[in-house]
């Protein structure tokens, strides 16, 4: 029987829009650790989509060319704003700073800790993804809405 989602696969994985897929792999193995699972070209020759993970967390790239549905995506920098973010939980929120700032990622906010327990900073990749990374420091009792 068939496995959904399958083997190694989150039931959430952020799809992301880049112009340029392998330029974008690159960076975010270099700033923020992720490793390529795959890539696939497309007809010319060039990524169309990659999967990439860091642990047990996978994102998925495509070109912002695609065909289908994906044809109307523009890169953040492109559209010129910030409509969404990766928030993704790292062993040390501090160090994995230092490497993402050291790699040429926009630091919009230095690590620091929130009311809901977390140590986080956020940083954006050259094509204008912002992403933020945390570590749970202390727990906190969460109060219903």
């Amino acid at each position: 029987m068939v496995k959904s989602p399958p083997q190694g696969m989150p039931a959430c994985c952020p799809y992301l829009l880049y112009d340029d897929i392998d330029a974008a792999a690159e960076f975010l193995a270099k700033a923020f650790g992720f490793e390529k699972r795959f890539a696939h070209a497309g007809p010319d020759g060039k990524t169309a989509h990659a999967q990439l993970a860091e642990g047990s967390a996978v994102i998925m790239l495509a070109g912002t060319r695609a065909p289908g549905a994906l044809r109307r995506g523009r890169s953040p920098k492109d559209a010129g704003s910030l409509n969404a973010s990766v928030y993704m939980y790292v062993a040390d929120a501090d160090a994995h700073f230092r490497r993402a700032r050291t790699a040429g990622a926009e630091i919009l906010a230095e690590p620091t800790d929130t009311p809901w327990g977390d140590r986080i900073y956020c940083a954006v990749d050259p094509e204008g993804q912002l992403w933020c990374f945390a570590t749970h420091t202390r727990e906190v009792a969460m109060s219903g809405a």
